[in-house]
């Protein structure tokens, strides 16, 4: 995202150019003179008579000229408080106004109220529909890459972690086929199968963690299936948000907002605008459009679509509602009474009709009619007439309410060749050809793979043991004495002393003594790495992965999420209080790794 400043010029540019009516457009350019001024004029009556003028057609959200005032604020920053307070007041769901007030009052020493800015901020960079969507995105990717590099890790340390296991079973299978040095040979070749095959480092260290699979209860089995399929599909999800994250959405989307939220959107307007000739007839887009126009006070070009919208018979009355309120602002109450009358006859039980049908009366002097015509209203309404709707600049009549049900009604009636024209993506394959990625395949393969020597070896061929004291991998059908958790050895050094001579014993501890130590360090070097990989090494599966969700998700967030989205989102943002959680989060999460590994042998 761009500085604000960079777009002011064509957000301005864009509202001066609709046809508008001497009301929000003349009171914005009266805020203008008072910014322009030299004599220290205040801001406050022209941005009340704005917020007054805005309030006239329910207007709550001026988008455009609160930006314009963020930008002003920049550029002036001696006189920016009060300025960035009124675009915070003419748009409560702009977060940058917050930012900038949270950066002044920290500057000024006030923390506490720094503090409560840069906490509106954030929830305004929750609200606000363009931060509002790029986050969810942005986020979406975020933890997709933080789950990603945990199982990666995940991965890597299954593999150390079964590796001598494995190559042990490799050299077995070895001197199964062929003798002496080509059973070495074989074995090797087993292991490096996919250097032998051409394949790339990756595709080996998947390889390996695969084929050791043998050597994980059943817990951990899942986890590593789980794992390999999460990333197997991480090309394809990576894909699918990146291009959410590009894409425009629909002027639709933009058009539901601006209804629900009565704001100004002058750009989305001539978006809308720009597609009328594929839409003429539709009286549901002439309404939407006509509403539009009069929020933005080019009533002329609203009465246009209005007519438009009532020319149709689909039997809803509020074009006419809304051409009759027109009337009334107008003084053309005689004009005002044939439209309620029209609205009348296409629906009966139109409230709103009756309602404003009542004020026309009254001024027209037919005070009897119109008591009929309010208490018709009253009963349609269940007595709450008066605050159906929105108000108009006349404070007797209401204006039907359109909202995004209409929108979504609109795009519901459409073909598929109009979705295109609104900017709505066609059907694609693109999604499913992302599956076989080269990435994908390394995982969809080597998965399958894993789990076709699962099955082989759970049936035919059994894991071999690593003794628990000297770390001697073995096989239980090898020769007698082994057992399944001391090797022969051991056995008779630690259980049978009297047995054996001094020397064997004293190499025997000095094996154990050099076990401990390189396990040791490698431990430790697995701790410094990858945080939360001492916990599974250590059989704490769930804490590790846990663990190592929290430090990878951190220290993918520290080093893409916060520079290279985040900052791009929302400029003004101070990204200072995230990044010092992140930080604490993955030193947390390292140190405690760390700590551990060097207490414990």
């Amino acid at each position: 995202m761009r500085p604000l400043r960079v777009f002011v010029p064509l957000l301005l540019a864009t509202v001066a150019s609709l046809p508008v009516a001497a009301s929000v457009d003349e009171a914005w350019f009266a805020v203008q003179e008072a910014l322009s001024a030299s004599d220290g004029r205040s801001l406050r009556e022209p941005v009340d008579e704005l917020v007054n003028t805005a309030e006239e057609v329910d207007l709550r959200r001026m988008t455009p000229y609160a930006s314009a005032l963020v930008a002003w604020a920049q550029a002036h920053p001696e006189q920016s408080t009060e300025m960035l307070e009124t675009a915070v007041r003419i748009d409560p769901e702009l977060p940058a106004g917050y930012f900038l007030l949270a950066r002044r009052a920290w500057g000024e020493g006030s923390f506490l109220a720094s503090a409560t800015w840069y906490l509106k901020g954030l929830g305004a960079s929750l609200r606000f529909e363009e931060t509002r969507r790029s986050l969810a995105v942005t986020v979406l990717i975020w933890m997709l890459l933080g789950v990603a590099a945990t199982a990666a890790a995940g991965v890597v340390v299954l593999m150390l972690r079964t590796i001598r296991r494995t190559a042990h079973d490799a050299m077995v299978s070895g001197r199964m086929v062929f003798d002496g040095a080509n059973a070495a040979v074989f074995g090797a070749v087993l292991i490096l199968l996919p250097l032998f095959a051409g394949l790339g480092p990756w595709w080996l260290v998947v390889y390996l963690s695969v084929i050791g699979w043998i050597y994980l209860d059943d817990l951990q089995r899942g986890i590593a299936i789980a794992g390999c399929i999460i990333l197997a599909l991480l090309p394809m999800a990576a894909a699918t948000w990146q291009r959410a994250l590009i894409r425009v959405p629909p002027v639709t989307e933009r058009v539901s907002v601006m209804l629900d939220e009565r704001q100004l959107n002058p750009s989305a307007l001539r978006e809308l605008i720009g597609v009328r000739e594929e839409f003429a007839g539709d009286s549901t887009y002439h309404l939407i459009l006509g509403e539009l126009l009069r929020m933005h006070s080019a009533i002329e070009s609203a009465k246009v679509e209005f007519q438009a919208a009532a020319a149709e018979p689909l039997g809803d009355a509020r074009p006419f509602v809304f051409l009759g309120n027109l009337a009334i602002e107008d003084g053309n109450v005689q004009l005002a009474i044939q439209q309620y009358d029209a609205a009348i006859a296409t629906d009966g039980r139109t409230a709103l009709a009756y309602h404003n049908l009542s004020s026309a009366y009254d001024l027209n002097r037919r005070f009897q009619q119109g008591d009929a015509a309010r208490a018709k209203a009253r009963e349609l309404a269940g007595g709450r007439s008066a605050t159906l709707g929105h108000r108009g600049r006349d404070p007797r009549i209401r204006y039907p309410d359109v909202s995004s049900a209409d929108v979504k009604e609109f795009v519901a009636s459409l073909s598929e060749e109009q979705r295109l024209v609104l900017g709505y993506g066609a059907g694609t394959w693109r999604t499913l050809r992302e599956l076989l990625s080269p990435l994908s395949v390394v995982f969809w393969v080597s998965g399958l793979l894993g789990l076709v020597v699962l099955a082989v070896r759970l049936r035919w061929f059994p894991p071999a043991r690593e003794c628990t004291k000297c770390g001697k991998v073995y096989r239980l059908d090898d020769e007698p004495g082994e057992s399944a958790v001391y090797c022969r050895q051991c056995v008779s050094v630690f259980l049978q002393r009297d047995l054996v001579p001094i020397d064997q014993q004293t190499a025997k501890l000095a094996q154990v003594r050099r076990w401990d130590r390189w396990t040791t360090i490698v431990r430790r070097l697995v701790a410094l790495l990858a945080p939360g990989a001492y916990q599974v090494l250590r059989d704490r599966v769930w804490l590790g992965i846990g663990l190592g969700l929290v430090a990878w998700i951190a220290l993918v967030g520290l080093t893409v999420w916060v520079p290279r989205f985040l900052a791009v989102i929302e400029p003004t943002m101070p990204t200072q209080p995230i990044v010092v959680l992140l930080g604490l989060a993955l030193v947390g999460v390292w140190l405690q790794g760390l700590i551990l590994s060097w207490s414990r042998r």
